[in-house]
């Protein structure tokens, strides 16, 4: 039991007063210590004596040593810390995008602008070997610049994939340390009888703190002191004084796609990418899967776009050799992926460049049938089609083609426009063989009577055989003879001088005119020509081979109007607007992710405020309790000398 003497309650308030201007004396010497948390001594009155006259007081203890600390101003902090780690991040790498897909020279905007004028050039002037060559460098510089933007976005995700495995490594490091600091806490707060090691959970707390910069966590106080910390939806990082090492791996069928694990039992890794959000690593993910994917689909989508709309037009032309056109640039092709089962079996070709969009799409195989999902929305598709050579399935501009009998399980991941952009070369070798004139002409008879006309023409099917049966010439040309001014027939005019009939007695039209093919009869030679007037009996129209055509530009015509035809986009946008949508949704993106950072940021900084005023030593308050506790401790000091001095006069009276 405490003394009631003066002596015992002046040394108690002594000590007292001695541990609350030492705890003063550390607020004030970790001022600037990061997450340090204002500790202050808890003083509470000793155990009063029992006297026959009442209760006299024993003086003053210590109970403990408290830090100021709200756990929910704390998790306040942590969660704002994290949200502003991750728009930062994100904010940080989109700018890097943005600044180059709008850039006009490292973009592409002008390099398709350069390049449609010098395809407008060569439409003027058709047998110019200097517009000629300024197309042919036009269309390898415009190659070469898709190459480099998507070589420079494949760098940007080698960035980020960098950037994800330092993130890894952090994570592993902070939750190692805190799973030491909860080991060691247990221990000092058993040995104290339960008091609590301040210094030890400020680090403990900053250490937590670090850890949702990096990723969105979130924590469980456990009874012994120790606090388990987790991720995602519960994936644990930390269990007492036991740490989850957290590991990158290589996605199946990518090696540029690495996603993020915990290592379970055994060392058997859980994939854990879709659970992680909010810090550094949700910022890096939501980077890669939300904007940068995105943005090289797009990329490539364009890339295709152009190259399949100029090929299919330089196919149907003929070059300066009187050759039909072959091939601008190289069409890339879907990329196909597997997830699980036996490679190869699936092949997706493009079907309808108009169709495709810039998504990724895995086709799985359950329960005896084949799904097809869009991989940002997880819809399924609908496919016509039964998936086989004869009748592939059909979805979203694709066809896809089940080589092998499948099992339930098997899936494939497809990208139909990923290597749209890297892939994309020019094919042609030289000038000459850019194919500005169209392989057909028309003519009218000289000996014609009637007001008939016919026109130019137009290749519609490059691939018919009438092109492709005899190099440099139609099989067959043909003869229009027209019988009466409303009728005609069809001859087979390789022979002009003994036309062989193919169909007879054609309706005509003179006010509506009429599309030579396809006949009524089901004649189709790959290509158009409208008669128009009012042709007399015995008229004839004939069309042939365009040789010699080398001032013949209107293939070159109707190539340099791709520029502006609404050709994507299911006929909504053209290459330029597909391009510049890629720059307005990587443009406003970006804008969104700033707005977002700022927004974070404001929060993050009240939170820090709540915490400061709360937990944050401020200097004018302890120095005032400084001087408050000093007074205090003079006091004792001088209860303690009356004492001393009550004492000595007691001595002496009783020595006399």
């Amino acid at each position: 039991m405490a003394d009631s003497s003066l002596l015992s309650i002046g040394s108690s308030g002594l000590q007292a007063f001695q541990r609350s201007l030492n705890t003063i004396g550390h607020n004030i010497a970790n001022v600037n210590t990061d997450g340090y948390s204002k500790q202050s001594v808890d003083l509470v009155t000793r155990i009063p004596q029992a006297n026959s006259y009442g209760f006299a007081g024993t003086g003053v203890q210590t109970s403990s040593i408290s830090r100021s600390y709200d756990a929910f101003v704390e998790a306040n902090l942590r969660n704002t810390t994290a949200s502003a780690s991750e728009f930062e991040t994100f904010h940080a790498l989109a700018a890097q995008l943005d600044n180059v897909v709008a850039d006009p020279d490292a973009g592409l905007s002008t390099s398709i602008q350069n390049f449609f004028d010098a395809m407008q050039d060569v439409a003027d002037t058709p047998t110019s070997t200097a517009a000629r060559e300024v197309l042919f460098n036009e269309g390898n510089n415009l190659a070469e610049q898709f190459n480099a933007l998507a070589s420079w976005m494949d760098s940007l995700r080698g960035q980020v994939n960098n950037d994800i495995k330092d993130s890894v490594t952090e994570i592993n490091r902070l939750s190692e340390s805190i799973a030491k600091l909860n080991e060691t806490i247990v221990f000092e707060q058993g040995r104290s009888g339960g008091q609590p090691v301040n210094d030890l959970l400020d680090q403990r707390d900053t250490l937590i703190r670090q850890l949702s910069e990096i990723v969105s966590i979130s924590t469980l106080q456990q009874d012994d002191g120790s606090i388990n910390v987790m991720t995602g939806t519960g994936q644990t990082l930390v269990v007492g004084n036991k740490a989850s090492a957290v590991d990158v791996y290589i996605e199946a069928g990518d090696p540029n796609q690495l996603g993020i694990a915990i290592k379970g039992t055994g060392g058997v890794l859980v994939p854990i990418t879709a659970q992680i959000s909010g810090g550094q690593l949700g910022g890096l993910l939501g980077f890669r899967d939300r904007m940068l994917d995105p943005a090289i689909n797009s990329l490539g989508l364009v890339a295709m776009g152009l190259g399949n709309y100029i090929n299919e037009q330089q196919t149907r032309g003929m070059d300066l050799d009187g050759s039909l056109g072959a091939q601008f640039f190289s069409m890339p092709q879907p990329q196909v992926l597997t997830l699980a089962g036996t490679p190869g079996i699936v092949s997706v070709k493009v079907d309808d460049i108009s169709q495709l969009d810039n998504n990724d799409y895995t086709l799985r195989f359950n329960s005896g049938a084949w799904q097809l999902t869009q991989n940002d929305t997880d819809q399924v598709v609908t496919m016509t089609g039964s998936g086989t050579a004869a009748d592939p399935f059909i979805a979203k501009g694709l066809s896809f083609e089940i080589t092998a009998a499948p099992v339930n399980g098997d899936a494939y991941l497809i990208r139909p426009t990923r290597n749209g952009a890297s892939d994309m070369h020019m094919t042609l070798v030289n000038n000459r063989q850019i194919a500005a004139a169209a392989p057909i002409r028309s003519l009218a008879s000289t000996a014609n009577t009637g007001s008939g006309e016919i026109s130019a023409g137009t290749v519609t099917d490059i691939n018919n055989s009438v092109f492709q049966s005899s190099a440099g010439q139609l099989s067959p040309p043909v003869l229009v003879r027209f019988t009466n001014s409303t009728s005609y027939d069809i001859y087979d005019n390789s022979n002009p001088a003994a036309p062989v009939l193919l169909e007879a007695g054609i309706a005509y039209d003179p006010a509506a005119g009429a599309e030579v093919f396809p006949t009524p009869g089901g004649l189709d030679h790959g290509y158009r020509v409208h008669i128009s007037g009012a042709p007399l009996s015995g008229d004839e129209f004939s069309t042939e081979f365009n040789t010699g055509g080398i001032g013949d530009n209107r293939n070159a015509l109707l190539m340099s109007a791709i520029a502006t035809t609404k050709v994507m986009a299911n006929g909504t946008a053209s290459i330029s607007d597909s391009y510049n949508s890629l720059v307005a949704d990587v443009g406003t993106g970006t804008r969104q992710a700033e707005f977002s950072s700022l927004a974070q940021n404001r929060m993050l900084e009240q939170a820090r405020s709540a915490r400061e005023s709360t937990s944050g030593v401020n200097l004018d308050e302890e120095a005032a309790n400084l001087v408050r506790f000093q007074q205090a401790y003079q006091a004792a000091a001088q209860v303690i000398s009356v004492a001393n001095s009550l004492f000595d006069t007691l001595f002496n009276a009783v020595r006399r």
